[in-house]
């Protein structure tokens, strides 16, 4: 008996030994991604720009001689779901860093776990203002402009479009709140008039009575911020009862989770949101090369955005591990500006070869993103400008950017 137990503990340390080993191979990144409920929509595309990016930085080497895995877990757009997925990318899997979440309510809440796990939280899609105030210890970090900016956006686009008398649908979270409340503030102090704010709950069976108190007062438009399996539901609804007026929308409603969508089936037969417009945040001057890559490798293509965050999101993890010549979350954290921001020289994408080498040197790099310019402020933060959208023949396309 003695004899067998020994027997016993030598393969389980042996197998302790190889699986730690093959451990050791990788680096994990976490992504905390809406795969499901109300942005589950956007959450395959979004995951798509960070496995390009690792898929890319492991083809030509990896990081610290090692290769990158991208450990993805569903927060199922739910603050509760998301708590729980990111102690599990920070207990069980390790991750010194994780690009997520989308929903600004779920990152929040990710970073009650990533916060005091000393673990970097990058979020490509999460725009809410209340973010930066977040008292992080300078872990939480994200790569797309706040809706302070495109509230504001939102609001003038409005008044070029003429419109007078607008409602607001939005979601009921810091996201849906806090873009709601800047359009309103600048919709309104530029002269129009603004006759219902209606908050949603997510994932009702129906939104009747909020789409009722949407259309009182007959609006020439109702602004959208809302998420497009929601959404969609709220438009239909509003047709049902009669609204012949607009829909304004924000980058909530935008690509083929929406249009081609339910309100909007082909370009044969356009929906009641054919000639609608949009805001969302900006890409970068190098983004019609990005999506011909991200179509031709298989990753899209999709009109949905901030799968060019994403992708910036894990290159500067990646870049901040090699200057920092470690993959931990403190040193992540300390490296992040170093490689984002001025001075050093700048890399572009398609440029992951030359930031190396340039790093490896003991050379600075200022990295300039697929979504853009990348310069870190004090609260984690970066500056843009918005991109104004429009439905024509049930497709997404571009009119103008606007400075942030």
């Amino acid at each position: 008996m003695r004899r067998v137990s020994v027997c016993l503990l030598v393969v389980g340390l042996v197998l302790g030994l190889a699986i730690t080993a093959t451990a050791a191979e990788t680096i994990k990144i976490g992504a905390l991604m809406s795969l499901t409920g109300a942005l589950g929509p956007y959450g395959p595309s979004i995951v798509n720009g960070a496995q390009m990016a690792v898929d890319q930085i492991n083809a030509a080497g990896g990081v610290l001689d090692k290769q990158l895995e991208l450990v993805i877990r569903d927060t199922a757009t739910s603050p509760d779901v998301g708590r729980d997925a990111a102690s599990k990318l920070v207990e069980l899997d390790r991750v010194p860093a994780i690009v997520g979440a989308l929903s600004s309510g779920v990152t929040l809440a990710a970073s009650s776990v990533t916060i005091p796990a000393e673990v970097v939280l990058i979020s490509p899609a999460s725009t809410a203002p209340s973010i930066p105030a977040l008292d992080d210890n300078d872990y939480v970090f994200r790569t797309v402009v706040s809706d302070e900016v495109q509230g504001v956006v939102l609001g003038r686009l409005a008044m070029l479009l003429n419109y007078k008398k607008v409602s607001i649908t939005y979601v009921n979270n810091d996201y849906g709140k806090g873009l709601a409340d800047t359009f309103k503030n600048t919709f309104e102090a530029l002269g129009g008039q603004v006759l219902a704010m209606v908050a949603y709950e997510e994932n009702k069976p129906s939104y009747r009575g909020e789409v009722d108190n949407l259309m009182a007062g007959d609006p020439e438009a109702i602004v959208m911020v809302s998420y497009p399996v929601d959404g969609n539901k709220q438009i239909v609804e509003a047709i049902e009862a009669g609204y012949q007026g607009d829909f304004l929308m924000t980058d909530g409603m935008k690509g083929e989770g929406v249009a081609p969508g339910p309100a909007c089936a082909s370009a044969e037969a356009p929906g009641p949101i054919e000639g609608s417009y949009g805001t969302v945040a900006a890409a970068g001057f190098k983004a019609d090369q990005f999506e011909a890559d991200f179509d031709a490798g298989g990753y899209g293509p999709s009109t949905i955005p901030y799968h060019d965050k994403a992708y910036d999101a894990v290159m500067l993890i990646a870049l901040a591990m090699i200057r920092a010549g470690e993959a931990t979350g403190p040193a992540i954290r300390d490296n992040l500006r170093a490689v984002a921001n001025s001075p050093g020289e700048e890399v572009f994408y398609g440029e992951w070869g030359k930031a190396v080498s340039l790093l490896n040197q003991g050379k600075e790099i200022n990295y300039q993103g697929a979504a853009g310019l990348v310069d870190f402020k004090d609260t984690g933060d970066v500056s843009g400008a918005i991109l104004i959208w429009k439905i024509e023949g049930c497709q997404v396309v571009s009119v103008m950017e606007a400075p942030g």
